[in-house]
């Protein structure tokens, strides 16, 4: 197993409390500064667009570097359903969650309707049904932590660290690692940091997600980084195939992803997908067993290539 996704799922499978996040931030800042990185922290609440406390963890100089990769590092709660992510159905994803809303109003009127019903209280049916509907709400906050975080996005942290150790001094300087806080929460890490670090709305950023099994990585990248050609080009020389393993850049065509990337002008996300019948390119989080490490053995090579050779067109 990856001496990075052995110790982080050992010791820190789980980062949604503050708590949790603190621990696995110390060891991350011990790891990268062992790799001879300077990182630091970043914090803060004053956006209103952020919204409540993030911490990243920035390797780097954000202004200089000529391409910054990026991935969350805390997790969320677990939800009533099984994740689904369908980066090229986009209609097939949000249907899939409008299931989630669906089922809290169900399930609300059936018991508020079953109890009242029992009770002979029709006329507090109404009542109650709003009551359990309140309750639901909190559900993303305070229900149970999701434990099974291999893929999500324990994935996306490994990948950037082993890329980290494999760059060489020469191009240290010209990548910035952000390692995000508040992915699972609407991407408030990422907003914070472009509040702070308005230059980041002229990067280009790759956003890591969810990489760690599937037997394709399907690279998309956003509505300006589909103009960007220096980008593209780069990708295509840059990254390979392998026996088992295809990469992917899909630049034609609707496509959603739900993650960082989306709050980066020039985002481009990277992830791993299964083809299933009916719902084309899929991930299913949750049923990650095993990181794999072929997958990140081709983005890493992929990702030091495209850090070696890119560069921006305002260069």
């Amino acid at each position: 197993m990856n001496e990075f996704a052995e110790r982080i799922e050992r010791d820190f499978p789980v980062r949604r409390k503050e708590k949790e996040k603190v621990d696995f931030r110390t060891w991350l800042v011990y790891t990268l500064k062992e790799l001879g990185y300077s990182p630091k922290l970043e914090s803060g609440t004053s956006a209103l667009s952020a919204g409540g406390n993030v911490t990243n963890v920035v390797v780097g100089d954000i202004e200089k570097a000529k391409i910054v990769l990026a991935a969350h590092y805390d997790t969320g709660v677990r939800e009533v359903l099984p994740p689904l992510i369908c980066p090229t159905r986009p209609a097939t994803y949000m249907l899939y969650e409008a299931l989630i809303p669906l089922l809290a109003l169900a399930v609300s009127f059936l018991i508020s309707f079953g109890v009242t019903f029992a009770l002979n209280m029709p006329n507090m049916t109404l009542p109650l049904f709003l009551l359990l509907l309140a309750v639901t709400l909190f559900y993303p906050k305070y229900g149970k932590s999701e434990t099974n975080n291999k893929n999500a996005n324990t994935s996306g942290v490994i990948a950037l660290l082993e890329v980290a150790k494999a760059l060489t001094p020469r191009y240290r300087g010209e990548v910035c690692f952000l390692f995000l806080d508040g992915g699972t929460q609407g991407s408030k890490g990422a907003k914070r940091l472009i509040h702070a670090h308005p230059e980041l709305k002229k990067k280009s950023v790759v956003v890591l997600d969810c990489v760690g099994e599937g037997d394709e990585l399907l690279i998309l990248p956003g509505k300006a980084s589909r103009w960007n050609d220096k980008l593209l080009d780069t990708i295509l020389e840059q990254f390979s195939n392998s026996e088992r393993k295809t990469c992917f850049l899909k630049t034609d065509g609707l496509v959603h992803y739900p993650s960082d990337n989306r709050a980066f002008m020039g985002g481009t996300v990277i992830c791993a997908c299964k083809k299933v019948k009916g719902f084309g390119r899929c991930i299913l989080p949750r049923k990650t067993e095993e990181i794999d490490e072929e997958n990140l053995s081709l983005l890493c090579d992929g990702l030091c290539k495209l850090v070696m050779y890119y560069n921006p067109q305002n260069t």
